[in-house]
């Protein structure tokens, strides 16, 4: 089966280290926060759902020659697992949270601070190995 057309944007190789770094100082702000509790534990996870998403950009740049350029980030997610399924699904898990972290009303727990940061530290340590 062809795999659905995606938004993509064509990038060369040189682009994907700005992408990584920019993923690297979102995790570094998020770890900063990690012990807090209340809306910090909402902020920690939008930041891990943005590194995750800029990780995922250095490694499709790097992999593909392209990343994804939409709205829609589970089809960045899809790009990223055309690449590598196990990051693919890191990705899709932390966009999963973006709603309830970026635009949600209500708290969210100590156990999605964890998998988003544990996520978040896999996408980031792919992007680095692959962009080094």
């Amino acid at each position: 089966m062809t795999p659905k057309k995606l938004t993509t944007r064509v990038e060369d190789r040189s682009q994907a280290r700005p992408r990584r770094r920019i993923a690297e100082k979102y995790l570094e702000v998020a770890e900063l926060i990690e012990a807090e509790d209340g809306a910090a534990v909402n902020v920690c996870v939008g930041l891990c759902v943005l590194a995750g998403i800029a990780a995922g950009d250095a490694i499709c740049t790097v992999a593909l020659g392209e990343r994804y350029s939409g709205q829609d980030h589970a089809a960045a997610a899809d790009l990223l697992s055309r690449v590598d399924s196990d990051r693919g699904k890191s990705l899709r898990d932390l966009v999963a949270l973006k709603p309830a972290a970026h635009y949600g009303t209500s708290l969210l727990t100590d156990r999605d601070r964890k998998a988003a940061l544990r996520a978040a530290s896999v996408l980031v340590l792919e992007a680095r190995r692959r962009t080094e």
